[in-house]
């Protein structure tokens, strides 16, 4: 009879990823729900998005959120491919769940009682937490909510990241438009949100409001603060790396490193200074989403390999953005400078 081995670290790691997405995602949900959307601060993202349609579309905002979350994972599942769009799976379906949870069964009734002045008052008539009166509330409770919730969506889309997974909704877009066009998804992703807050300071302002009008102002401090907590949960741990990797299993390494994470492998002998025994040194460098990765494959393939993990300022290459001499980059700024002189004359 054929004995079945049961891997308990990857399980007990895979564990803890899927608790840090869910932590993560609910979060994000909590600071959507509570601090954005029933003061309609307008960040960008499915709860920007959410608030402009619900004002032309009789939908609760948590079910358009839905509609929104889900039909994107479908989109993504079939331009990004399944591996992809299980990074997203966990958040696509929690994160509107959690913002049904809170919007639906009182849970932020009592923290945004606190948030709200004489003149404001909560309704749920609807089934949602809404806010009456809002363009009676301060404006120094109202940049406070958008900080607010704008740190708490950073805090979450970071925890979210640390355990692998993707908060989904909008990026899908980005990532879609990078596969087809090359356009860095950063790029397309900003596009994206600073079109959701213009749109919304743009309606603010034709229908008069000028509470609105600030929110949407104020959601532009909130979605620069939340790059800023996502900066340091996540992005500070992880920049561009190389691993050194001192292993007798070199031949497996290698093979899950090309197979698994689509990246090469540079092989050294070097000599062990105290042993003078030659082994395999094996070099790998990565981008800052698949630092995880790398230690858990390390960990699964070769548990008493010798592991330097280090920062790298600058790589190029295949894998990576292409090389530029400093001569073109010198030229394209030259460039410049005598067309802008140009259009000044």
């Amino acid at each position: 009879m054929k004995k079945i081995y049961v891997n308990f670290a990857m399980i007990r790691r895979q564990t803890v990823k899927i608790i840090l997405v869910l932590i993560g995602t609910f979060i994000v949900a909590f600071g959507a729900s509570i601090f954005l959307v029933p003061f309609n601060i307008i960040s960008g993202g499915l709860s920007g998005l959410g608030i402009i349609l619900v004002k032309f579309i009789p939908i609760d905002i948590d079910i358009i959120i839905m509609i929104f979350t889900w039909g994107l994972f479908i989109i993504g599942l079939i331009f990004l491919g399944f591996k992809f769009s299980l990074k997203t799976l966990i958040s696509s379906i929690f994160y509107p769940l959690f913002m049904s949870l809170i919007l639906r069964t009182g849970i932020g009734d009592y923290i945004v009682s606190l948030l709200i002045n004489d003149g404001v008052t909560i309704s749920t008539t609807s089934g949602v937490l809404e806010l009456v009166g809002l363009e009676n509330l301060e404006i120094g409770r109202l940049l406070i909510c958008g900080l607010i919730g704008g740190a708490f969506t950073g805090i979450g889309c970071g925890i979210t990241f640390i355990g692998g997974g993707s908060t989904g909704g909008l990026d899908i877009l980005a990532f879609i438009l990078n596969k087809f066009t090359g356009l860095k998804t950063s790029t397309s992703a900003l596009v994206f949100d600073a079109g959701i807050v213009i749109v919304g300071i743009i309606i603010q302002l034709v229908e008069g409001s000028s509470t609105g009008f600030l929110a949407g102002l104020i959601g532009i401090f909130a979605a620069v603060l939340c790059s800023m907590m996502i900066e340091f949960i996540y992005v500070r741990q992880a920049g561009a790396y190389f691993a050194d990797i001192i292993t007798n299993k070199t031949e497996q390494l290698k093979e899950k490193v090309i197979k698994e994470l689509d990246r090469s492998v540079t092989i050294y002998k070097v000599i062990g200074g105290f042993t003078n025994e030659e082994k395999d040194l094996v070099r790998i460098v990565f981008s800052r989403s698949e630092l995880l990765k790398i230690k858990d494959l390390i960990a699964e393939i070769d548990k008493d390999a010798f592991m330097i993990i280090g920062e790298v300022n600058l790589v190029n290459g295949e894998g990576f953005s292409p090389i530029k001499s400093s001569k073109e980059n010198t030229l394209k700024t030259l460039k410049g400078l005598v067309n802008k002189d140009k259009d000044g004359k």
